[in-house]
């Protein structure tokens, strides 16, 4: 079998074994280290930790971290990668598939040109245009 497939191996089910062990053994030290009063640490030999300030810190830390990555970073990369409006990149050409939009007694059907309308299927996938895209993300209807 090969080793870039997503199928389960022998040495990906030990692997995958030994984090779940080294995962709920590192969470269930977390939780001991910050719970358990320093006296009883000192009993049990064990006086070289780090201060009870950081079982809080820490996790608060990364998960400012995350929130700083996904509420300014993350769009502010996706912003700086599309291309603008008068750019090259947005010409396109007469292989491009636009959806068909007909509205009919209420209901938009939407499909490709010369496709059957399936009401409950996945439907096929297409270009959209840029100034479609514009007017739906930015103005007010």
């Amino acid at each position: 079998m090969s080793e870039h497939t997503p199928s389960p191996t022998p040495s990906r089910g030990v692997m995958g074994f030994v984090l779940y062990l080294a995962s709920t053994c590192s969470f269930a030290l977390y939780l001991i280290w910050a719970f358990v009063p320093d006296s009883v640490l000192h009993l049990l030999g064990i006086t070289y930790y780090p201060q009870k300030y950081w079982a809080i810190a820490l996790p608060v830390y990364v998960l400012m971290g995350i929130a700083l990555f996904a509420f300014f970073i993350y769009p502010g990369l996706n912003l700086l990668m599309v291309p603008p409006l008068d750019s090259v990149k947005t010409i396109t050409d007469s292989y491009a598939v636009y959806k068909k939009v007909e509205v009919k007694g209420g209901i938009t059907s939407c499909r490709g040109a010369g496709e059957a309308a399936n009401v409950h299927g996945i439907p096929t996938a297409s270009d959209i245009a840029i100034s479609e895209v514009c007017r739906t993300l930015y103005l007010n209807q």
